[in-house]
């Protein structure tokens, strides 16, 4: 599959559910029917950017040189290696962010659509004879360590592949309570100044004797 189909599930997802036709899994009578968990699998994988990766690890592999005497451990051009898969991992996210951007109304982040697509890419690169794990790698564990992290990669995407069989989740709008304060009664309402003195008899004043 491609970016393409990915980008238009993330679309989808923020009204509802993706179907096979959003996949592109659709024939005519079955376009309408909800997209399986292989279906969003292979959707997943951005063919547009393992193909090219592909053929730059093929190249950097052929750029080894053979052992010989002189240099029994030649250089495995790790560097460029690690180059090709950052150029992968960080143009797979943009490309889907993009993609799902241009393609839908809403500004939500398709973050499971992303994880599922890096994660699917890594699982390609590092089954690859090209990864940029082979320099660190001796003996049987250079066989057994890209298929065990390719394998892990494959059952991490089926979990969002499951995941995104399902539309966006919405936050709830924020609701504010109203906070009502008991009102006093004017009976009860006592303003600085109007206190009442008690009444006090007329004040006498001593008288002098004339």
């Amino acid at each position: 599959m491609s970016l393409g189909a990915l980008t238009s599930l993330a679309a989808v997802r923020d009204t509802r559910a993706p179907t096979k036709q959003d996949v592109g899994k659709s024939t005519r009578d079955k376009a309408g029917e909800s997209a399986s968990l292989t279906d969003i699998l292979v959707s997943q994988v951005p063919t547009e950017l393992v193909a090219p990766y592909t053929a730059v690890t093929a190249a950097i592999v052929g750029a080894v040189a053979k052992p010989s005497k002189a240099a029994p451990n030649p250089d495995q051009l790790a560097n460029w290696r690690w180059l090709a898969f950052a150029i992968l991992v960080i143009a797979t996210a943009v490309l889907v962010w993009e993609g799902k951007r241009r393609k839908s109304e809403h500004s939500d982040f398709p973050l499971l659509e992303i994880t599922g697509a890096v994660t699917a890419a890594t699982g390609w690169a590092f089954a690859l004879p090209g990864s940029p794990l082979i320099p660190y790698l001796h003996g049987v564990s250079q066989t057994l360590t890209p298929v065990t992290v390719a394998f892990g990669a494959v059952a991490a995407a089926s979990f969002t592949a499951s995941a995104l069989q399902a539309p966006r989740k919405k936050k709830a709008p924020a609701t504010k309570a109203l906070m009502t304060a008991p009102h006093a009664t004017e009976a009860s309402r006592v303003t600085p100044g109007q206190e009442e003195n008690p009444a006090s008899g007329p004040s006498s004043s001593p008288s002098g004797k004339g």
